[in-house]
């Protein structure tokens, strides 16, 4: 009788998990990714400010900032990339181009343009 109970638990559970995959897989199939070149980017604290932005922007679920690298030690901010995936049913590229530029200082005025989609 036991090893009845531990088998309809464990199909039980085995059925659930692959529910909650189809949905996950569902999900995933909506997501897209852009990259954006941002200029105007001159140092680690701009590279924070324009990943909190773009994160908290409704339906960004991921968001990879990059430079580029001068020589063996020095971070070439000029050549600065942004990796965005979010669901294009809840915000718009143009929305998250706009995030970009909205988290422009005083000192660093920001400018984002597609590179890829």
């Amino acid at each position: 009788m036991w090893k009845l109970i531990q088998a309809t638990i464990l199909v039980g559970s085995m059925a659930l998990s692959l529910v909650g995959l189809q949905g996950f897989a569902a999900e995933n199939q909506r997501l897209q990714t852009v990259t954006l070149q941002i200029d105007g980017m001159t140092c680690g604290a701009c590279v924070k400010d324009v990943k909190a932005a773009l994160a908290t922007v409704s339906g960004v679920s991921s968001v990879e900032v990059t430079v580029g690298k001068k020589g063996l030690f020095f971070l070439d901010y000029a050549d600065a990339r942004a990796a965005v995936t979010f669901d294009p049913e809840k915000t718009s590229v143009a929305a998250l181009i706009n995030a970009v530029e909205s988290a422009s200082t005083a000192l660093s005025t920001y400018k984002a343009r597609v590179l890829k989609e």
